[in-house]
């Protein structure tokens, strides 16, 4: 069998690979954020990249060998990556934050191709089975992924009695800080924020980068607490394209707020803590990595408030 592998070695690689990518096109149109398209994919074509090395009958103890395996994965992920955004599929800040991820896996399946292949080569047997296999559980075990709810919470002590900041909280804040680049370029932040009570409802009125947003008061404790929802909604961020705007998957479906909360505790002397909490949900896989952005992001997005609120009082 492996000889007429040989035979046709390249053909059978080059068609495998293709019909891989347009697997992982159709999962990014549908929205199918998972798995299969971070991780298992870029993988399996890795794998067969180092696989197909071997039939070149070049020795595995070459480190330039990996270096320059290694440097054609970062130079291939770069130029799909430009791809998805040129023709309008993705962002570009979606494709720098999957960019790390993507590098290692392809990387590892790269080395591990090389090691199979040649070991196929020396016992004249096939392994190129697993890849058909890997791809479809993956898929599987994606459609059956239940969303994660996670909760951040962020401090800060500001020196002004607790009085004070209840007041703005029942006002109107303006945050003037200047978040972070990557909020800058299209996350959504908080810009003003104003209280309003309509008959007996309580609400806030939220100005983003993005967009204007309403949210409903839960809990309004005098001098302690506020719990609110988002009435609709809102987009997390808008992506950075050439394009006008994008109607990406994930910028809709897949992250959801469910409620936030601002705390004050008394510190005395004057001195106040807030604390900040934000409850979402999400779905995107593998989950340990993405809840590394999102919860990176929401505690960079609290901060960007809570000094906002501490700057007005230390001027």
């Amino acid at each position: 069998m492996f000889s007429r592998l040989i035979k046709h070695k390249y053909l059978l690689i080059t068609i495998v690979i293709v019909l891989l990518i347009a697997f992982w096109f159709s999962l990014i149109e549908d929205g199918n954020y998972g798995a299969t398209l971070f991780f298992t994919i870029p993988s399996s074509i890795a794998f067969l990249i180092g696989y197909s090395k071997t039939f070149e009958g070049n020795s595995l103890n070459k480190i330039k060998k990996g270096l320059k395996g290694f440097l054609t994965i970062i130079f291939a992920i770069a130029l799909f990556s430009g791809l998805l955004i040129l023709i309008g599929l993705e962002g570009a800040i979606c494709v720098l934050m999957a960019y790390p991820f993507l590098v290692i896996p392809m990387t590892i399946a790269y080395i591990i191709g090389l090691f199979i292949g040649n070991a196929d080569r020396n016992t004249k047997r096939n392994s190129l089975v697993l890849i058909i296999m890997m791809n479809p559980t993956t898929y599987i075990y994606d459609s059956y992924t239940e969303p994660i709810i996670n909760e951040i919470t962020t401090e800060l002590i500001v020196n002004v009695p607790k009085e004070n900041i209840w007041h703005d909280l029942s006002s109107e804040i303006v945050f003037e800080n200047t978040p972070k680049l990557f909020f800058q370029k299209g996350i959504s932040y908080p810009k003003s924020i104003t209280f309003n009570k309509t008959n007996s409802k309580l609400s806030y009125l939220c100005i983003t980068n993005n967009d204007t947003i309403n949210l409903d008061i839960l809990k309004f404790e005098t001098n302690s607490q506020v719990t609110f929802k988002l009435r609709e909604q809102t987009i997390p961020m808008r992506e950075l394209t050439p394009y006008d705007s994008i109607d990406a998957e994930h910028l809709h479906n897949y992250f959801f707020v469910n409620y936030g909360q601002i705390r004050l505790e008394d510190m005395g002397e004057n001195s106040t803590k807030i604390i900040a909490k934000t409850s979402y949900s999400y779905k995107i896989s593998p989950k340990w990595y993405w809840k590394l952005w999102s919860n990176y992001t929401i505690n960079e997005m609290q901060l960007h408030v809570l000094n906002s609120i501490k700057d007005k009082y230390v001027k």
